[in-house]
């Protein structure tokens, strides 16, 4: 069971800390984006900071009673665990989709596929398909897609299910003391 939270910490972290190289990942300079994600029959809310065109973000969310933050920026994204007053360097992340600035190299080693469009939270999104590799697993990915941000996920790996949607992107300055990494 541990295994499937790390996994699924994981992927919330490619899924919302995709930056490459400093080339800008959202159309919006600042703002939040708030998710629900549906995980194994429970609802996570997550909201998600960004600064920066989203090469600084900060995830906040409460999953299984432990208070989490994954914090990226220069290039690296580390685990905030408030609880235990913890933080872990998260290893380099293979899951370098930006939407805004598709490569080609991006759309051959993650196969991605625009599908079609689709309606989410009243944002019209492109929708892709893409391959997703990490800790030996491959997923099947789903994402609609407006102004980079991924409106709506779905992740399939090996019978494992995980869905997450923006209810809400919100514009404008955020506090830069979101971004600090906290010293405990």
């Amino acid at each position: 069971m541990k295994r499937i939270f790390s996994l699924c910490a994981v992927l919330l972290v490619a899924v919302t800390a995709m930056a490459q190289d400093g080339a800008k990942m959202y159309g919006i300079k600042s703002g939040s984006i708030k998710t629900e994600m549906d995980m194994m029959g429970q609802t996570i809310t997550t909201t998600t900071y960004f600064d920066n065109y989203g090469a600084l973000q900060s995830a906040a969310m409460n999953m299984m009673g432990m208070d989490m933050v994954t914090i990226t920026k220069d290039g690296k994204t580390y685990l905030v665990n408030k609880g235990e007053k913890s933080v872990q360097e998260m290893p380099q992340m293979q899951q370098n989709i930006n939407f805004l600035n598709l490569t080609d190299e991006a759309v051959k080693q993650f196969k991605v596929k625009e599908t079609g469009k689709e309606t989410v939270s009243g944002k019209e999104c492109t929708v892709y398909t893409a391959e997703i590799s990490q800790m030996g697993q491959t997923a099947k990915a789903t994402y609609s897609v407006w102004n980079g941000i991924p409106m709506k996920s779905v992740i399939d790996m090996g019978g494992f299910s995980m869905s997450q949607k923006v209810v809400e992107v919100k514009e404008g300055p955020v506090d830069a003391s979101l971004f600090e990494i906290p010293k405990f």
